[in-house]
């Protein structure tokens, strides 16, 4: 081979961020490092691979995109090659690349990575976070094994581990007379000033829990935040709906008070996405079989809040 697997790594960065200055953030090297792999790389292969556009970064050409695909099926199998190899002993060990959701990475990962690190503390965890639409696409890249999110922004045929249904509860100011009820439904929110958690695929969500029902929220303010959103609540300054309910939401002194919303609502499967070569790792598939224990043992039931009268 006339080029090394760093210079593929390093060509692999350049292609899924699109530019050599944050390939080099991401590897943590100097951009003349980058550059020079890909010049190497252009160099054997007698052909261009990106087009440099002032603004815009690295576009891949066509044979850009080609070489790309392979470049990172092959680094897919040397990563996994590499963990297997290390963890002969039977001992998974290795490196596992990780995604998140961001606003539920609070509240997901603790128990996840405690467990891990306590059965398998040779396992090294990559965390990447990110919104739903940037998730779908380092799985989709090849950028991360797997991810924690919604199995509704996962492309179709994606292999899935379901963690919990997250049903929509609505949240609201302590001091609102609403918080006298135990629990609510859409129509006494309808009217009301609300807060939207503003990320990709979020108000086409939230909306269509409203429009299901003949209904149209009123929002007047956005925010990309949910502690953001959790603060504007407490403020009294209008409610919001999320679909996982937090430590902190169980407090009295946040402010702002929970309830369950009643009706048939969407509730959006919440797990584990994986790539299809990724589950041949031992890492994976050590992690997955964590993921399911977890889930048999009910770490993750506290996070959905439902009417009691209501069953999954």
């Amino acid at each position: 081979m006339r080029f090394t697997i760093k210079q593929l790594r390093y060509f692999d960065a350049a292609l899924r961020t699109g530019s050599i200055a944050r390939a080099a953030q991401e590897m943590n090297i100097s951009q003349s490092s980058i550059t020079a792999a890909i010049d190497m790389i252009e160099s054997s292969l007698g052909g261009s691979l990106f087009r440099r556009v002032p603004a815009k970064g690295l576009i891949p050409t066509e044979t850009g995109r080609d070489v790309g695909v392979r470049v990172a099926e092959f680094l897919d199998q040397c990563r996994i090659f590499d963990s297997d190899l290390m963890s002969l002993d039977g001992s998974p060990t290795g490196t596992l690349r990780l995604a998140c959701y961001a606003p539920t990475a609070p509240f997901v990962l603790p128990p996840l990575l405690k467990r891990i690190a306590k059965i398998y503390p040779a396992v090294r965890i990559d965390i990447k976070e990110g919104d739903m639409q940037q998730i779908a696409d380092l799985l989709y890249s090849g950028a991360v094994d797997m991810a924690l999110t919604y199995q509704r922004v996962t492309r179709q045929g994606q292999p899935f581990l379901q963690m919990f249904k997250a049903r929509p509860f609505a949240l609201i100011a302590q001091d609102s007379p609403l918080a006298r009820r135990s629990a609510l439904r859409l129509e006494d929110l309808a009217d009301l000033p609300m807060i939207m958690l503003d990320l990709p695929t979020t108000q086409s969500y939230f909306g269509g829990l409203f429009s299901s029902q003949g209904l149209e929220p009123k929002v007047v303010h956005r925010t990309k935040s949910s502690s953001v959103l959790r603060g504007l609540v407490a403020a009294n300054l209008g409610y919001s709906i999320l679909n996982i309910y937090g430590h902190g939401d169980q407090l009295e002194t946040s402010g702002y008070a929970c309830r369950p919303l009643l009706g048939q609502l969407d509730e959006p499967d919440f797990g584990v996405a994986y790539t299809a070569n990724a589950q041949r790792s031992t890492v994976l598939k050590a992690v997955l079989t964590i993921s399911r224990d977890l889930v048999q043992e009910g770490h993750f039931s506290s996070l959905c809040l439902r009417p009691r009268n209501y069953a999954a």
